[in-house]
C-alpha cells in the first residue's frame, strides 16, 4: 500500500448540505491519522456543472495521492421497540421464581406490564472506494452499514 499523505474526498450525494457535512467530517477523521483530506465540495463544481475531463484536470492540478470515493447504495428504514419501563440495566426475577414450585403459583396470578415505543431508523448501506492517483488502480474498497436520522433527506 502507497503512503497517501493528500486524500480528495468526494461524498456522491444529491443533497449538497448533507455531502458538505459528510465531506467535513471525513476531513477531520483523516487528520486524526496523520492524512490531509480534502473536501470535493470546496474545489468541484456540483456533479451537474461539472465539464467532462475537469475531475481529472482538479486531481491533477491539487497534487493528491490518492482519491477516496463515497457513495449510498441503499436505504432501508427499520422499526425498533425500545422498552422504556425497566429499572435498572439488569433484571433480577422475584425470589419466588428460583424454585418451580413457588413461581408455578404465581405465575397463573400476576401479569407483568411494561412500557415501550416504537422508534424508525433509516439504515444506510454505503461504499468506499480508495483509489490511487499515480496509476488510477483502487486500493481498497468497503461497504458498512450505518444508522442516520437525516441522510437522504
Amino acid at each position: 500500500m502507497p503512503k497517501l499523505d493528500k486524500i480528495l474526498v468526494i461524498a456522491v450525494l444529491e443533497n449538497y448540505l448533507i455531502r458538505q457535512e459528510f465531506e467535513d467530517e471525513m476531513e477531520r477523521l483523516l487528520a486524526k491519522s496523520g492524512v490531509q483530506g480534502v473536501k470535493s465540495h470546496m474545489i468541484l463544481p456540483p456533479r451537474n456543472e461539472l465539464l467532462k475531463g475537469e475531475l481529472k484536470e482538479r486531481i491533477k492540478e491539487g497534487q493528491f495521492d490518492g482519491v477516496l470515493v463515497i457513495r449510498p447504495k441503499a436505504f432501508r428504514k427499520e422499526i425498533e421497540e425500545v422498552a422504556s419501563g425497566i429499572v435498572g440495566p439488569y433484571y433480577m426475577p422475584p425470589a419466588g421464581y428460583y424454585n418451580l414450585w413457588p413461581y408455578w403459583n404465581m405465575a397463573w396470578r400476576q401479569v407483568y406490564t411494561t412500557t415501550s415505543y416504537v422508534k424508525e431508523n433509516t439504515v444506510v448501506n454505503t461504499e468506499f472506494n480508495l483509489y490511487n492517483t499515480a496509476d488510477k488502480k483502487l486500493l481498497s474498497s468497503g461497504e458498512m452499514a450505518t444508522y442516520s436520522k437525516n441522510f437522504g433527506n
